[in-house]
């Protein structure tokens, strides 16, 4: 006797967010991804519905701490030749939520997903190719703040780049502060804002060394990464 059937395999812009939640997506397909979330509110919803679904896989997991050789095994799956390829095979199963491999998934990485009581910790990327400039955002739930450290590159003489955070629930963006000369920034953020961090979309733009003075992004947005949990 067969079992129930398969949802279809998603297509088109839903399979990409998809892709994009399970870090599926090559360096060109992510830049052009994150340029295509700063400005439709609805991909975001999708991304958001994806991390969601994908993370319900786990409620009913109880945490346990983690072999050493956890994360080694995690990046050689996802870093193997042929990851891209089975991932892609294994999506509609993951899906339904049924499927021994969906499951054994997400027992793999329910650790990552939800490390403490507190929520996850966060980090994003954002890469300026044109201007050499690499920042990485870590948020640590705990201590209520967005630490923004400047990896390699030099900001513009007499500029400043300007943090902004893109979400679903803000109708505009938001400023997170300027980001001087020093190689480390630490934010503090009100509960506001620290709440609608996960799975929002962090945007760079360079300003004045005051910053925009007009509450929206008045020079070129240079950068962009979304938050996603450690």
């Amino acid at each position: 006797m067969s079992g129930p059937p398969q949802p279809d395999p998603p297509e088109g812009v839903e399979a990409l967010a998809a892709e994009y939640v399970l870090g599926l997506l090559t360096e060109p397909e992510l830049r052009h991804f994150e340029t295509l979330l700063v400005r439709d509110a609805g991909l975001r919803q999708e991304v958001a519905s994806w991390q969601a679904c994908f993370a319900a896989l786990t409620a009913d997991i109880p945490e346990a701490a983690p072999p050493e050789d956890l994360w080694p095994r995690i990046e050689a799956r996802l870093h193997g030749p042929v990851r891209a390829a089975l991932w892609r095979q294994l999506l509609p199963y993951l899906l339904g939520a049924v499927a021994a491999a969906g499951i054994a998934w997400a027992a793999l990485v329910s650790d990552v997903l939800t490390p403490g009581s507190a929520g996850p910790e966060l980090q994003a990327r954002l890469v300026a190719a044109a201007q050499g400039i690499a920042l990485r955002a870590d948020y640590a739930p705990r201590g209520h703040s967005l630490t923004v450290t400047r990896e390699s590159g030099e900001v513009p003489v007499d500029r400043a780049l300007e943090l902004w955070l893109l979400s679903d629930s803000a109708g505009a963006p938001i400023s997170l502060g300027v980001l001087g000369g020093e190689a480390v920034t630490s934010l503090a953020l009100a509960p506001a804002l620290r709440a609608q961090l996960p799975g929002a979309t962090l945007a760079i733009s360079e300003e004045p060394p005051s910053g925009s003075a007009t509450g929206r992004p008045s020079g070129p947005v240079i950068a962009l990464g979304q938050l996603a949990p450690l």
